[in-house]
């Protein structure tokens, strides 16, 4: 590519969506987004029920974890959009932006400029909030959150056995306060998803200084005297291309993509990356380590006297389904029924919520296969809100197209197992409730007779929350990678943009926080020119 560009791109997902469109604005600033996707299936990326369909298709990497020695050994799927939209495409829209809290202390590690006041105002930038109008939310970004309009049943159960529990209402996650029970809120609009690409990207696409460029996968960051000056890449993963940036690359490829471009591009610790035969250009002993992630810890399961009348007729198979949906835009595939859950805490007095909860009503798996939906149980799972345990993004080769070695080393921390354990016993205590007496058909499965039996299930079925962050994280001290202007430290040139900048996770899914990150990354790239 001849002509000359102001900003290059790597990832057309959740954050580098944001990114181009935020920076081509300005119709003197020249952008190139590069995605090693392309769009995804267009029917089946709008429908909310559908997500998991989408995983383990082109719009995936599909990658999967290194053997977990405290999960049994077990090696983890871990899905990660490859798709122009990145995440916001696959993931089942739970719209939560973390406890202020969670900011606060991003300012107090010495992150100028990220504390609570400081991001609201790039919450409110994104997003227009169907149904909250306060000085919480925004009524004009190009994000749609709303809550969802085929809530089943099963959740206001759900909130009243919490609330049985002690556990306050609470009408808003994302307002004044995050504790308590209530119903999640949905990145989507008038009742499909809302993902970055359709929110952000697409309406964009006809601008003349923005150039998208699907189907290439970045191979390596072009350095020059200590500068980034380009970015090459397998043009639909044959021949190799040049896109020279004039002023910034800009790493937005996620918390595992951006480390692995680092480290093939020569920037990283600098013994992996002489075990790969890389030359190192900058030795950056962060580039790829803390990784954090939510950790699942087994869902809990109630088997239901009478399933016609908890769940009633649902259509035959997921095609049937599909087409109601495109029909009424209502029906089984209107929403993942995922729109119920809690933050609470294990122990007693903490300042913030130490889990997070969510109600799954058994016909979701029916999204997964082209069978009956399951209508004899529902199901509740839960996290830590924050993991203890660190993990890392590695070099598994000096090959670009092989996939990094992805370690959340999960569990190897003790307190993220005695959390995981309290998390089990609380959803048990809201499953066996007097609540569920109507349409429970026995305790809560399964039964557990001590903690180590909790410790034993969650090990054999704990999985991803898909969470990952932190393998680039912002700060300055020795393990920091960028400083809170988002600049990689020892690079000129050289921004990333995405989850892996965050110092520490948030309480909570974390695509809106990815979003928001975007979105004041965008404001401090345009200060610097």
């Amino acid at each position: 590519m001849n002509r000359l560009i102001d900003y290059v791109i790597v990832g057309g997902g959740s954050a580098g969506c944001v990114l181009a469109s935020r920076l081509s604005e300005d119709p003197e600033c020249r952008v190139v987004l590069l995605e090693a996707g392309s769009e995804a299936d267009g029917r089946l990326a709008a429908v909310p029920g559908a997500a998991p369909r989408l995983q383990n298709t082109r719009a995936d990497w599909a990658f999967t974890t290194v053997p977990q020695k405290q999960l049994f050994d077990r090696r983890i799927a871990y899905p990660r959009g490859r798709v122009i939209g990145g995440s916001s495409v696959l993931n089942y829209m739970i719209y939560i932006r973390g406890n202020a809290g969670d900011y606060d202390r991003w300012a107090q590690m010495g992150n100028k400029g990220w504390s609570y006041a400081d991001v609201l105002p790039y919450f409110q930038k994104a997003e227009t909030n169907a149904d909250f109008h306060d000085g919480y939310h925004g009524q004009s970004g190009p994000l749609g959150v709303e809550s969802n309009r085929h809530r089943h049943p099963l959740c206001a159960l759900f909130i009243e056995a919490a609330r049985g529990m002690g556990l306050p209402f609470n009408g808003d996650f994302n307002g004044r306060s995050q504790a308590g029970c209530g119903y999640y809120q949905a990145t989507q609009r008038n009742g499909r998803r809302s993902s970055t690409a359709e929110a952000y990207l697409n309406p964009v696409l006809g601008r003349a200084n923005l150039t998208v460029i699907r189907n290439s996968h970045v191979t390596r960051i072009v350095i020059e005297k200590g500068r980034a000056v380009g970015v090459e890449y397998l043009a639909g993963g044959r021949h190799q291309e040049t896109v020279r940036a004039e002023a910034e690359v800009i790493l937005a490829a996620g918390s595992i993509g951006s480390p692995h471009i680092m480290m093939l591009s020569g920037l990283g610790p600098a013994p992996k990356l002489s075990e790969h035969g890389i030359e190192v250009i900058a030795d950056i002993a962060g580039v790829g380590q803390n990784l954090e992630d939510h950790l699942g810890v087994g869902s809990l399961s109630v088997f239901i006297k009478d399933p016609d009348a908890v769940y009633g007729k649902v259509p035959a198979t997921f095609d049937e389904a599909l087409d109601e949906f495109d029909k009424t835009g209502g029906g089984l595939l209107a929403s993942l029924f995922l729109d119920a859950g809690a933050f609470f805490s294990v122990d007693p007095g903490t300042e913030y919520p130490q889990c997070q909860s969510v109600l799954t009503p058994g016909i979701t798996e029916f999204y997964r296969t082209d069978g009956a939906p399951d209508r004899s149980r529902f199901r509740v799972v839960g996290w830590p809100c924050q993991s203890k345990s660190r993990g890392s993004v590695t070099l598994a080769s000096g090959n670009p197209l092989d996939p990094p070695l992805i370690d959340p080393n999960y569990l190897s921390d003790p307190d993220d197992l005695r959390l995981s354990i309290g998390q089990v016993k609380w959803t048990r205590d809201v499953l066996n409730s007097k609540t569920f007496d109507g349409i429970r058909a026995g305790p809560a499965q399964p039964e557990f007779a001590s903690d180590s039996d909790i410790a034993n299930h969650v090990r054999r079925n704990a999985s991803t929350i898909w969470h990952p962050t932190s393998t680039c994280r912002m700060g300055s001290n020795a393990e920091a990678v960028v400083g809170p202007d988002l600049r990689v430290h020892g690079i000129a040139g050289l921004s990333i943009c995405d989850a892996s900048v965050m110092p520490s996770m948030v309480r909570g899914n974390t695509n809106a926080a990815t979003i928001m990150i975007a979105e004041k990354g965008a404001d401090l790239i345009r200060s610097r020119s």
